[in-house]
């Protein structure tokens, strides 16, 4: 199965474990969240946050900017998170070498990629990826030291320093 396709697939897992029925209607509801992932005390640019779920909620995912500060998606671009129980999931990756003919990557599509990638480190960055640059404890769902607890009131911004 190449990367696409495996891409594919796990994004439809995420969609049906998260999603508890058709239409709006299943859908769980949804709270800002914010945050600042840092390594070594520096802000960390261009990583990507996963929040996996503990519970029946959809995973949400986002990727930090230049300053370290992420917000998060679960349906629409930059909607949260639903309540509960998260283990964090940071990834990121060097940049893989150009292959002669390949298109040049979009922001978007590359962010998807690197989120199937986060969510579970052991299946190993794939075959065309670059090497990680961050500690791949850090890259997997159940090696991750990160946890976060969403509440439907009051302010959802954490802090992650990967040391």
């Amino acid at each position: 199965m190449n990367r696409a396709s495996s891409l594919v697939l796990l994004m439809g897992t995420f969609a049906l474990a998260g999603c508890g029925g058709g239409g709006d209607a299943g859908k769980e509801p949804i709270y800002p969240v914010s945050g600042t992932v840092t390594m070594f005390g520096a802000p960390l640019a261009d990583a990507t946050v996963a929040f996996a779920p503990q519970e029946k909620q959809p995973t949400a995912i986002g990727k930090t900017d230049a300053q370290g500060k992420f917000t998060l998606t679960s349906y629409e671009y930059g909607d949260g998170a639903a309540s509960g129980n998260f283990k964090v999931v940071i990834n990121k990756s060097a940049p893989a070498p150009a292959s002669r003919g390949s298109a040049p990557s979009g922001g978007d599509h590359e962010a998807a990629e690197s989120a199937g990638r986060s969510h579970d480190a052991a299946n190993g960055p794939g075959g065309s990826s670059g090497a990680q640059l961050i500690p791949p404890q850090y890259a997997s769902s159940t090696e991750t030291p990160f946890n976060a607890v969403v509440k439907s009131d009051g302010e959802n911004n954490f802090t992650f320093d990967i040391e």
